[in-house]
């Protein structure tokens, strides 16, 4: 018998790998809550966010175009930076993925720059130095 996912809104008790566009929905109406002291409103819809998110992370039917943890950091970001004014009191992730998408950017160079350092790591230790001793 197959393990049986925690309920999908109950992201605490899910790997990232296992979220899907409703525990993206549940964690960030909890983060919205706790930093902003207000109820999370869906950037025209929740299905509209559904199928931004979905396009991103992927689903059933698709792949998705970023990795979860990616579009989390994204989310936690977005959230971090956000200032908080009487008329708006709040953030949402449509709002954030339509407008601020250089901070989705600015992840996605980070982790581009790490993999390319990773790789010139990796084939810094494949060099035979043998050869070297020779040469000097």
């Amino acid at each position: 018998m197959a393990n049986k996912l925690p309920d999908a809104n109950d992201w605490k008790a899910r790997n990232i790998d296992d979220w899907n566009t409703k525990t993206f929905h549940a964690y960030m109406q909890d983060k919205h809550r706790e930093m902003f002291g207000c109820e999370y409103v869906p950037f025209r819809g929740w299905r509209v966010e559904q199928g931004m998110l979905g396009t991103l992370i992927g689903t059933r039917a698709k792949e998705g175009t970023n990795d979860k943890a990616t579009i989390k950091r994204f989310i936690d970001l977005a959230f971090e930076e956000y200032t908080p004014t009487t008329k708006y009191p709040g953030t949402n992730f449509g709002f954030n993925y339509s407008y601020k998408r250089n901070l989705l950017q600015r992840i996605e160079s980070e982790i581009s720059e790490k993999e390319r350092l990773k790789e010139r790591m990796e084939s810094a230790q494949e060099i035979d130095y043998s050869d070297l001793s020779e040469w000097l």
